[in-house]
């Protein structure tokens, strides 16, 4: 991405889809079925953005990774813990329960993101110290 991306924990759901507006159509679908309630954001990552990696990653979709994961970098490198556990509760955990999906993923990862995913590798103990 050649510029930071501003998110906050609490705009980060509107943030995916500005930096990927190819989720657009999924996020208000997903908006409409809660009705009133507006989910947080590791419910949208989680129902939006995890389907749409895994799609990416079966389908080799190399650009389409790269966006993803220079967006979670941006995230990765936030200052607001909250965000940064998006990355790794919601992201990286998903990508850690299947170890191909997350051989595969982390080609794409930044540093940051790269940090974040081993720290919850070995808080899972899916990854040697």
């Amino acid at each position: 991405m050649s510029e930071p991306v501003r998110v906050t924990y609490e705009n980060a759901a509107d943030k995916l889809v500005e930096s990927l507006p190819e989720l657009n159509e999924s996020y208000q679908a997903e908006l409409k079925w809660w009705g009133t309630d507006r989910p947080g954001p590791h419910i949208i990552y989680g129902d939006i953005l995890n389907p749409y990696i895994d799609r990416l990653l079966q389908a080799g979709e190399e650009a389409g990774l790269r966006r993803v994961f220079a967006f979670l970098e941006a995230l990765s490198q936030n200052e607001d813990k909250r965000v940064q556990e998006l990355v790794a509760v919601t992201v990286c955990e998903y990508l850690g329960n299947d170890p191909k999906k997350l051989q595969a993923a982390r080609q794409f990862m930044g540093p940051a993101t790269l940090k974040i995913s081993e720290e919850v590798e070995r808080f899972w103990g899916t990854r040697n110290a």
